[in-house]
């Protein structure tokens, strides 16, 4: 009787080591940090006393670096960039061969057979067959393609993008064309999984999504039908009342004011409550999405308000709750 592969620390340490240099390198390139990947920002839809209306709220963000690399790297080294990609994949492929118990071997066609065995992943893709499947899909067609780059001469590199064809055993197929766009969201989506797999980043709803949409934006690399995730979006919303009960908000009314600000969206926020007594902000609340996304009326029941009183904010505007 085969044991499951367990996949615990000392595997975990395994994959580390083989991933340390291309991690590494595409952390650089793309500047893969997970606060830059998943920024804070400031709440974006306010809520001001006595309004129903809300009000809605952009910001930009702006970094000016002189004499950077990164720019000119990658608009020539697309090609290593997808190299060293595509060997990030095979090198998780090739640990989560190795923890089934299946002998390692150089031969990609070996691998790709394999793959189609009864094979264990780790649990955060076996629960996610959405996952296990374009992460099988894009190493089938992705392997050819980085042959041809290794070996031959049937590609081109132009402004960060690549178009290449598949040249195996001297059959020279069709051309498939990888923007920079595109080339930023594989090495994205599988730097994720990475760090999904080994615990570094946690997954939440939203995370999620991204990483469902992400897959859909990569479907002519690897060929499975779209999942339809939308591009998920995610905020904090403020709400200044008056009064004494923090829980004197209809969440229902707030995602129908943001659906339809947001029609081609997928949205989600955080509710941030500030109490006003006269002309000042006297306490501050902020539910996690998890407790204001429910659709029943009763939202708050069994919720004990306190354990979520936080800081109030710096950013507070008088005009949206000094009526005077």
């Amino acid at each position: 009787m085969n044991l499951l592969p367990p996949f615990d620390s000392s595997a975990l340490s395994r994959l580390a080591e083989r991933t340390e240099y291309e991690t590494w390198f595409l952390e650089a390139v793309y500047t893969l940090v997970e606060q830059e990947l998943f920024p804070t920002w400031p709440d974006a839809v306010v809520y001001p006393v006595d309004k129903s209306k809300a009000q809605f709220l952009a910001y930009l963000r702006g970094n000016i670096i002189l004499g950077d690399w990164r720019s000119g790297f990658l608009n020539a080294g697309a090609p290593l960039v997808f190299v060293s990609t595509f060997k990030l994949l095979d090198m998780l492929i090739e640990w989560i061969l190795e923890e089934n118990g299946i002998p390692p071997t150089f031969r990609f066609q070996q691998k790709l057979q394999n793959l189609k065995s009864s094979l264990i992943f780790p649990q955060f893709i076996e629960s996610r067959p959405w996952l296990k499947e374009r992460l099988t899909g894009l190493y089938s067609t992705l392997e050819p393609l980085r042959g041809t780059i290794i070996h031959d001469r049937h590609f081109t590199a132009t402004d960060g993008a690549v178009r290449v064809s598949s040249s195996r055993k001297g059959i020279i197929g069709s051309a498939i064309d990888i923007s920079a766009t595109q080339l930023r969201k594989l090495t994205v989506t599988i730097m994720s999984v990475l760090r999904y797999v080994d615990g570094t980043w946690q997954l939440d709803e939203f995370r999620e999504k991204i990483l469902r949409h992400e897959l859909d934006e990569l479907v002519t690399l690897h060929g499975l039908p779209l999942i339809g995730q939308k591009l998920p979006f995610h905020t904090c919303v403020r709400v200044y009342l008056k009064g004494s009960d923090p829980f004197d908000v209809d969440p229902m009314v707030i995602r129908r004011d943001i659906a339809t600000r947001y029609v081609d969206q997928d949205c989600s926020f955080d509710l941030r409550v500030l109490m006003v007594k006269g002309h000042e902000v006297v306490d501050a609340y902020l539910f996690p999405w998890t407790l204001v996304a429910t659709a029943r009326s009763d939202w708050h029941q069994g919720i004990d308000a306190q354990h979520f009183r936080t800081t109030i904010p710096e950013d507070i505007k008088p005009d949206h709750f000094d009526t005077g």
